[in-house]
């Protein structure tokens, strides 16, 4: 995640990046294995110079409950990142149903 990065996740409100990893961490192993995140049907929506916006959807379960979220993700260029890319900016939206 890059500096100044943001997240809007499915409840409306902006977090910063050291929101957004303050919340991972503190939730790492909160749930005894009994969590899983799958990401499909990854699609560019735009693209110039050395940035990107994917389009993906993203399929939680956690404590026997499942649930689906699409999300918008900007990426840019970055040679001394992790793969050579940051994420800048994170948007979630709740999908109705989660199917497997």
């Amino acid at each position: 995640m890059g500096p100044g990065m943001q997240m809007i996740p499915p409840s409306g409100a902006v977090l910063t990046r050291d929101q957004v990893i303050g919340h991972v961490r503190a939730n790492r192993g909160a749930f005894d294995n009994d969590f899983a995140i799958e990401i499909a049907d990854i699609r560019p929506a735009w693209q110039a110079g050395n940035a990107i916006v994917v389009t993906y959807v993203e399929k939680q379960r956690r404590a026997g409950e499942a649930t689906a979220r699409r999300a918008s993700a900007l990426f840019t260029e970055n040679p001394s990142a992790p793969n050579g890319v940051e994420w800048r900016h994170l948007h979630e939206t709740w999908m109705q149903a989660a199917s497997d």
